[in-house]
């Protein structure tokens, strides 16, 4: 949340209801803002987080290409105490669910 609060509002900043936010310029935000909050500097890096907080991207509408998720609002921030990321399945885990697939297995 301090990053909303801290950056330019023409790279990131809330949306006036406060519900979401919206990366303004990309560009900017990828070399001078992820830098000072994250280990990782890519945006896709970013979104991918976003998505395992269980982070909703806007579709349609006005507020099209913002984020939002119901337990992340400026006016509560306390909420945000209740965000869990979701555990990442790897590739072996996956595999091995394929191999021990009654289907699949020694028969």
């Amino acid at each position: 949340m301090d990053m909303l609060q801290k950056e330019e509002a023409a790279i990131v900043s809330w949306l006036p209801r406060g519900d979401a936010f919206v990366v303004r310029d990309n560009d900017r935000f990828v070399s001078d803002v992820l830098p000072r909050y994250f280990r990782h500097t890519k945006l896709t890096s970013f979104q991918r987080q976003l998505n395992l907080y269980g982070f909703r991207r806007i579709t349609k509408g006005p507020d099209a290409g913002a984020y939002r998720h119901e337990w992340f609002h400026r006016d509560k921030p306390d909420l945000c105490l209740q965000m869990k990321r979701s555990k990442q399945k790897s590739m072996q885990q996956g595999a091995l669910a394929i191999t021990n697939s009654p289907r699949l297995g020694p028969g």
